[in-house]
Order: structure tokens, then sequence, then C-alpha cells
């Protein structure tokens, strides 16, 4: 059986272009991952897609996943020119149309790239301007 954890997000699935896809994509049917070929993919047009972990190419360039900052420290940069230490990232939910953040301490943050500034790869941290209201 396919886990949450086997797959990885590819956002909701707006066209029917598949040349990129591999052979099948997953999405949430009744709390299971149900896999549909790549080709029908017009059928699940508005559904959030998932493909398997190991379908991804692993090229050095690649972009990171939401799931690959598990681990990173949050700083928020909009604190007076200094950087305020805001948590360390525990998990990451992308089950809804926000993705949250869950830090060691519990608190959720949004992670969304209007508030993202940088992420550092090296150092493991995520540079973040927050709204004053978070």
């Amino acid at each position: 059986m396919i886990t949450p954890q086997d797959v990885i997000s590819i956002g909701i699935i707006r066209r029917t272009h598949y040349n990129d896809l591999p052979p099948f994509v997953f999405v949430l049917r009744d709390g299971l991952l149900v896999p549909f070929r790549s080709e029908n993919i017009s059928e699940l047009i508005g559904e959030e897609g998932f493909v398997l972990r190991s379908d991804v190419r692993e090229d050095e360039d690649e972009m990171l996943t939401w799931q690959d900052l598990v681990g990173y420290s949050i700083e928020d940069t909009d604190t007076g020119g200094r950087r305020d230490l805001v948590g360390v990232i525990d998990s990451i939910d992308e089950s809804t149309i926000n993705t949250l953040a869950t830090l060691t301490d519990g608190r959720m943050l949004p992670l969304h790239e209007d508030f993202i500034t940088e992420i550092d790869e090296e150092a493991h941290i995520v540079r973040v301007r927050l709204p004053f209201a978070l």
C-alpha cells in the first residue's frame, strides 16, 4: 500500500499535458492514495496530484520540496535588521491548499513563497518575512 511518505505533491492538476509525468499519478480518495495512469490525467483536473518519490529525478540542480525543509531552522528577517529564530521545522502538512510547517514547539506557520526570502541549504535555514499578525 502506498503511504503519504512514499509520494510528493505535484500540486493541483490544471492542465492535461502529461509529457513529463511518470506512468502513474495518485490522488486522495476517501483517505487513500489511488493511482491513475498519466494519460488519463484529464479526469483529475482540480485535484491535488502526487507522484512516487522514486519516480522523481535526482538531479543535482533539483529544487527542494517542502518535505526537504524538515529540520531546517526558520529565521524572521523582518525584525528591525536582526534575524530572530522562530523555530525548527518538525513536520510539513501539504494535505490542504495551504502548506503548513509545524515547529518543534507545536506552533504552525504557513509556508508560502511570498513569506520566504531565502533558503540557505548549507546552513539549513529558511529566512522569512512574516506578517505582523502571525
